[in-house]
């Protein structure tokens, strides 16, 4: 929660709820866009959004072989993600912000 690394409040709502299907470590996130969208209550079509900006700054990375894993299982078009801990730190951001997002990306816990 302490996280400052992303600013826009409905990205960062997409990412703290993705967080909260990761494992311990950050990876293994895999809701479906309509399960998020629920949790949300944003759009489908605003989750996908807000997920692609999130991986185009390099805060998610597809993890595409625990997808190719899951279909193999049965689940189709799985796609899942690893929230990316050691995120750059901004400019003249301080060091215990990027020490917090580790931190904040376990809500299970």
């Amino acid at each position: 929660m302490t996280q400052q690394i992303v600013t826009d409040p409905t990205a960062r709502h997409v990412l703290l709820v993705l967080a909260g299907y990761a494992g311990q470590d950050g990876r293994g996130a895999h809701p479906t866009a309509a399960r998020m969208a629920r949790d949300t209550g944003l759009h489908e079509r605003t989750v996908r959004a807000k997920l692609m900006v999130l991986e185009a700054e390099d805060l998610i990375r597809r993890d595409r072989e625990l997808a190719a894993y899951l279909e193999r299982r049965g689940v189709p078009k799985a796609i899942c993600y690893d929230l990316v801990l050691d995120a750059p730190v901004q400019p003249g951001a301080p060091a215990a912000i990027v020490a917090g997002v580790t931190q904040s990306m376990d809500l299970a816990a």
